[in-house]
């Protein structure tokens, strides 16, 4: 499983941080912390021994992804890594996402089984949901095009709706556990609400459909595995998996 290291200025920051982040996966992703420095007057700062001990603390075969604030913290995480294995670098990925949002999707992501390169890449995306329930694109976004299930190879399209049951809606723990189990199936997966369409198996995009309780859902599945994914939703929604 992907481990997560959070660099920042601030100890208290991070500490929030981890604590909202443990939250959200309830402990199931190793996360380390690297910040302030060890200055009572002056203790915002980034240390890049604090960095690479960070790194080691929670290294895994599988990834590790730093997560920075800024400035120095960028720094301090690149000269950490100069400082490591050269084998275990290969596996460490510094993050360009924002702090809070990136970390808690990326957190979320590590916990579903997400490999390193697909956690980072959730992470990039972290401020998609936000900005679209906020109604503020942001530059370098697209605008948002409805997804729609195109049937090119005349496969059958599958049908599924379900109502979400989850007391406080689709938020980022269920979303995440939901994209990495369609991830492994061989097929196209929508899923759409109130005439909105997305790629059933990106957490963000499902976050970005602020899904609430009692919304009805509507999955549209197309490819080899299309029935397998149908059963798997009907399971998943009728014993409550997410």
């Amino acid at each position: 499983m992907v481990s997560i290291v959070i660099v920042s200025h601030s100890l208290k920051l991070a500490q929030g941080l981890l604590d909202l982040a443990s939250q959200v996966t309830q402990g199931k992703v190793n996360i380390a912390i690297a910040a302030g420095i060890d200055d009572p007057v002056n203790p915002i700062g980034t240390d890049a021994i604090a960095v690479m001990n960070a790194i080691e603390e929670v290294y895994s075969d599988d990834g590790v992804l730093v997560m920075v604030d800024l400035g120095s913290a960028i720094l301090s995480a690149e000269t950490a890594l100069d400082l490591m294995d050269p084998i275990q670098g290969q596996t460490i990925k510094i993050c360009a996402a924002p702090l809070v949002e990136g970390c808690i999707v990326a957190s979320a992501s590590a916990a579903s089984g997400l490999s390193l390169d697909a956690v980072a890449t959730e992470a990039m995306n972290a401020l998609s949901a936000k900005s679209q329930a906020l109604g503020q694109p942001l530059r370098q976004e697209e605008p948002q095009r409805e997804t729609t299930a195109t049937n090119t190879n005349h496969q059958e399209l599958h049908i599924f709706s379900c109502t979400a049951d989850q007391p406080h809606g689709l938020h980022v723990r269920p979303a995440a556990v939901l994209a990495a189990t369609l991830r492994s199936f061989n097929a196209q997966i929508w899923l759409a609400k109130a005439g909105k369409s997305v790629d059933a198996k990106s957490i963000n995009k499902l976050m970005s459909l602020n899904i609430q309780h009692n919304d009805t859902l509507v999955f549209s599945v197309l490819g080899e595995d299309a029935e397998k994914v149908i059963e798997t939703l009907k399971n998943t929604f009728k014993s409550n998996l997410i």
